[in-house]
């Protein structure tokens, strides 16, 4: 696929030939298209949330979210509920293409109550459980690395080149119920299992940030167009 078609300003090649021409079209993404009402809705969605199912729907319905952390590239998936075989299902898998070829990121969302550390400084039950779904995903990547990798009209996955050792991301509890004296804890476990560890209202910050940064862009292309 031409790497223009996944151009940072699309280009002239129309979003539906793209979708047609990527096998995961379905799941494309533009990171442009989010706007502040976007980041609006997520804080109002966040604030009123009490279950990982209900960030995992809004998510799905707003999946440009989930890769404005992403530092480039020529293109983006996000796939919801990715099956891994019979055992497994990850909340999402984000990919992109750059450079440096397709890298993708697994992620687990907890819930937006729960805490990431005890009173006593040790991981909780549920960043436990998160940490340890992810080490299950890993490890039937390992196994089955060759099908996750097959192109789809292959009976594959099209995860191309999904590593078994892939990065992941936690999301876990909101920032007012987190424990700043864990943070040096929190960074070595990032660093020991390669997973980074937020609460939602990272993400959120991560919206905000880039949707002024589009916004401010927009109009500054409107108001140019006016002065031609």
């Amino acid at each position: 696929m031409s790497e223009r078609a996944f151009g940072i300003s699309r280009g002239p090649i129309p979003r539906k030939e793209i979708i047609a021409e990527d096998p995961l079209g379905e799941f494309l993404v533009w990171w442009d298209d989010v706007r502040s009402t976007h980041a609006d809705a997520f804080r109002a969605a966040l604030n009123s949330a009490t279950r990982e199912e209900d960030l995992q729907r809004h998510l799905e319905a707003h999946p440009m979210l989930l890769v404005q952390s992403l530092t480039g590239g020529h293109g983006r998936w996000v796939i919801p509920r990715q099956r891994l075989g019979a055992e497994f299902v990850t909340d999402f898998l984000v990919g992109e293409r750059s450079s440096m070829g397709h890298e993708w990121l697994a992620v687990e969302l907890e819930s937006p109550r729960a805490r990431m550390f005890t009173k006593s400084g040790d991981p909780s039950a549920r960043l436990t459980h998160a940490l340890r779904q992810i080490t299950d995903w890993r490890a039937w990547l390992k196994n089955n690395q060759n099908y996750a990798a097959r192109p789809r009209p292959e009976s594959g996955l099209g995860l191309t080149g999904i590593s078994p050792s892939l990065p992941a991301l936690v999301l876990i509890g909101r920032r007012a119920e987190t424990d700043e004296g864990t943070s040096a804890r929190r960074r070595q476990m990032c660093e020991d299992l390669n997973v980074e560890i937020h609460s939602f209202d990272w993400l959120l910050d991560v919206a905000e940030n880039r949707a002024r940064i589009v916004d401010s862009a927009r109009q500054s292309r409107r108001a140019r167009s006016r002065t031609r």
